[in-house]
C-alpha cells in the first residue's frame, strides 16, 4: 500500500508508472510517505492520472482508498488525515450501509497493527480515525503497509490486515470476496533472480534496512472472514 518510490522524484514515479501500465491490468495507486517526499501531490497525480482519495461502489462492495501521507516532509514519516477527508470518509462509510468496506490506505490506524503504536508508524493519534470507522454497519476490512511487519489485528467489527514491504518478503496478498466470505491470503514469490535483486537494493538504498521478523505470525498472512453472520 504505497511507497512504490524511494524518494518521489519525478523519474521514479513515471518509470514505476509506465512500467506498471505497459501490463495491461488496472491499478490504483494509494500514496505512501515515500511517494510524497520530492514533489507537492498535485504534481504527483498529474504524473500518475489517479487521485488522492477516492470511492469505487460496487454491488458487493465499497472500496475505499485514502491519502494518509504527509506532503515533501523527510523528517516526519507518520500519517495525517484533514478534516476534509475525514468527513467525506464518514460520509462513505454511511452510505455503504451494511455491505463490507475495503479501505486500502498507507499509514496503520493507531494501535491496531504490529507496530502501529511506535512513533511515527501509524495515523497520528490524536486523529481519531476510530470513531469514524465505527459509524460502519456490517463488516470493515482495512488494508494497510508502512511498517514492514505482516499483521492482522481484529477490532470492533473491523480488520486490519498490514502487509510487510516487498524488499523484505517477496510476496502479495490475494483478496477474494465470493459466496459471503471475504478471503485473504499470502502469496510468496518464488524467483531467485528477485531475491538477488533485493540484496542490492538492501546495500545500496539509503536509508532502507532489512526489517526483523516481517513474517508476522501465521495468523497475520491468512484470514477467512465470513459477511454474512452479524457483526
Amino acid at each position: 500500500m504505497g511507497d512504490l518510490t524511494h524518494e518521489g522524484h519525478p523519474e521514479e514515479l513515471e518509470f514505476v508508472i509506465d512500467s506498471i501500465e505497459s501490463s495491461g491490468r488496472p491499478f490504483i495507486h494509494v500514496l505512501g510517505n515515500h511517494d510524497t517526499l520530492s514533489l507537492p501531490k498535485t504534481e504527483i497525480s498529474t504524473i500518475t492520472g489517479q487521485q488522492r482519495y477516492h470511492a469505487i461502489d460496487m454491488e458487493e462492495v465499497m472500496l475505499l482508498f485514502i491519502d494518509t501521507t504527509k506532503e515533501m516532509n523527510e523528517d516526519d514519516w507518520g500519517g495525517e488525515m484533514d478534516e476534509e477527508q475525514l468527513q467525506w470518509l464518514q460520509s462513505q462509510l454511511e452510505t455503504s450501509g451494511d455491505k463490507p468496506v475495503f479501505i486500502f490506505a498507507h499509514h496503520p490506524v493507531y494501535a491496531t497493527t504490529a507496530r502501529s503504536t511506535n512513533e511515527k508508524g501509524s495515523i497520528h493519534p490524536d486523529i481519531n480515525i476510530k470513531e469514524v470507522l465505527k459509524k460502519k454497519e456490517g463488516y470493515g476490512f482495512y488494508f494497510c503497509g508502512h511498517n514492514h511487519v505482516n499483521s492482522i489485528v481484529q477490532q470492533d467489527g473491523w480488520h486490519y490486515i498490514q502487509t510487510a514491504a516487498c524488499l523484505d518478503i517477496p510476496a502479495f496478498r490475494v483478496v477474494d470476496l465470493s459466496e459471503g466470505k471475504v478471503k485473504i491470503s499470502h502469496i510468496p514469490i518464488d524467483d531467485s533472480s528477485l531475491a538477488d535483486h533485493i540484496a542490492t537494493f538492501h546495500k545500496g538504498m539509503p536509508g532502507f534496512e532489512p526489517t526483523e521478523k516481517p513474517h508476522g505470525e501465521e495468523t497475520d498472512r491468512s484470514l477467512v472472514v465470513d459477511v454474512l453472520q452479524s457483526v
